[in-house]
């Protein structure tokens, strides 16, 4: 049974001492706007130094965390940092307009930092296949592959603009940091965030062993999620699952994690973790041993997870690589098909979800089947159903998959102080299902929902 649980601790506290700086940034994302932009300065403990701007794009929706935020919590010992986010990231020749919109003062910066993004070509239309960095620097300025590739940690390329020296629009320099399209977002912030700490440590700005708290991000916003979106995930899952986050769950900060991220403590600050679609072993493969065994204390000590189709399978016990915090094994032959089906709320889904609609139609992609005849030691006790599979998919050879009928569609349990809950099919595919899908989340935040009686099994 799921007992009640009050809301989690770590989401409600206040921020720590060392970051009440970082705290007063929060105010300034939201009244620092300028034709616009956004735009958040930093200021050393020593006000001689490297004066830089970085230029990022915003993110898609005001909760979520993106670069720019994420760079704005860093706390620098010497010179000023000046954070402009944009809706649309200027390209090498129009920087020095948009700065000059931008900014307040005409002031000339030392740098200028931009990231781009995921794009398809570079400024000479060759496709762009790794990390890239695009300079517009004066002479003697141009050594910056192997900071970059210690940065990054993988094969970058570089290359130098066509330009007038010195440059146009500050005194060093313009560097541009761009990624191959498709290179999911959490390890294009990664890796610019890891750039621009090599570069402020080069510049003085900040200590030689500084490296970047992700308890800082607790500045950002009262309750933080986690959305994985690297190795394993596919599709449109971690830009729909971030939307009914940002949009529907109040005080809500979403930032994006990959594998490398999480073994390097992203998900100290966190109240909960979000788990797309696409693969289960490739999700296992990405985290590591190492991550995933972080995943599970971070559980285990408090924190929320939820698990929508690889990420269901991926949280209990199929393979060796996957989390083990739901002891389950789904059942074969894994691929059933896709179609639009329909499951039904259980008794203690209604308590969750309400019994306004009992009975929800949603897409379904080869998610987890867990048949009973299956399980091992008869399955997973402390595992409660809140929906079933009412009709049927059909799989790729015209099987119509019936015995997936009456099994679990979405399921959650208590697991040490936190809570998992996971969906085989995709409702976030669907408007219509988003208030279902928050209230899912939420759950898992420690957050009863209103409808709720005081003494359902789960609140």
């Amino acid at each position: 049974m799921l007992s009640s649980i009050p809301a989690n601790s770590r989401s409600a506290g206040s921020h720590p001492a060392k970051h009440w700086m970082l705290a007063l940034l929060l105010v300034a994302w939201s009244a620092g706007d300028l034709h616009g932009h956004s735009v958040v300065v930093v200021r050393g403990e020593e006000p001689t130094g490297p004066r830089v701007v970085l230029v990022a794009p915003a993110p898609a929706h005001a909760a979520s965390i993106g670069v720019a935020r994420q760079i704005g919590t860093i706390p620098l010992e010497r010179g000023v940092l000046t954070i402009v986010e944009t809706e649309a990231v200027p390209g090498g020749n129009e920087v020095g307009t948009f700065l000059a919109e931008a900014l307040p003062s005409d002031e000339r910066p030392d740098w200028v930092w931009v990231h781009e993004g995921g794009v398809r070509a570079d400024a000479r239309g060759e496709k762009i296949t790794t990390p890239t960095i695009a300079l517009r620097v004066a002479e003697g300025e141009d050594d910056f592959g192997p900071l970059a590739r210690k940065a990054f940690g993988t094969e970058i390329a570089v290359f130098r603009e066509a330009t007038d020296v010195p440059p146009a629009v500050a005194n060093r320099g313009t560097i541009t940091f761009q990624y191959p399209a498709g290179t999911p977002p959490s390890r294009q912030v990664r890796y610019t965030r890891q750039l621009v700490l090599g570069l402020l440590r080069a510049e003085g700005a900040i200590a030689e062993d500084a490296a970047f708290d992700w308890e800082g991000l607790r500045a950002c916003a009262p309750q933080l999620i986690a959305i994985y979106d690297a190795e394993g995930i596919g599709g449109s899952g971690p830009s729909r699952l971030e939307r009914i986050a940002a949009e529907r769950l109040e005080d809500a900060g979403i930032y994006r994690v990959c594998g490398e991220d999480i073994r390097e403590g992203a998900l100290a600050p966190a109240a909960g973790a979000i788990f797309p679609g696409g693969s289960g072993r490739g999700i296992g493969a990405g985290l590591h041993a190492e991550g995933r065994r972080i995943l599970r204390d971070f559980i285990d000590t408090g924190g929320g997870y939820v698990g929508v189709c690889a990420g269901a399978y991926f949280a209990a016990s199929g393979l060796d690589n996957y989390l083990h915090a739901i002891r389950l094994r789904h059942s074969q032959p894994w691929r059933r098909g896709r179609a639009m089906l329909e499951i039904e709320l259980t008794e203690e889904g209604k308590a969750l979800f309400g019994d306004q609609n009992p009975i929800l139609r949603t897409r379904y992609a080869n998610g987890p089947v867990f048949l009973a005849a299956d399980q091992p030691d008869g399955g997973d006790p402390d595992f409660v159903v809140l929906a079933r599979f009412k009709t049927p998919s059909t799989d790729s050879s015209g099987t119509v998959r019936d015995e997936m009928i009456g099994e679990a569609a979405i399921g959650a349990l208590e697991y040490g102080q936190g809570r998992a809950l996971i969906i085989s099919p995709h409702p976030e595919s669907h408007a219509e299902h988003y208030d279902f899908v928050a209230r899912a989340i939420a759950w898992t935040l420690g957050q009863a929902p209103d409808s709720a009686p005081s003494n359902s099994c789960c609140p």
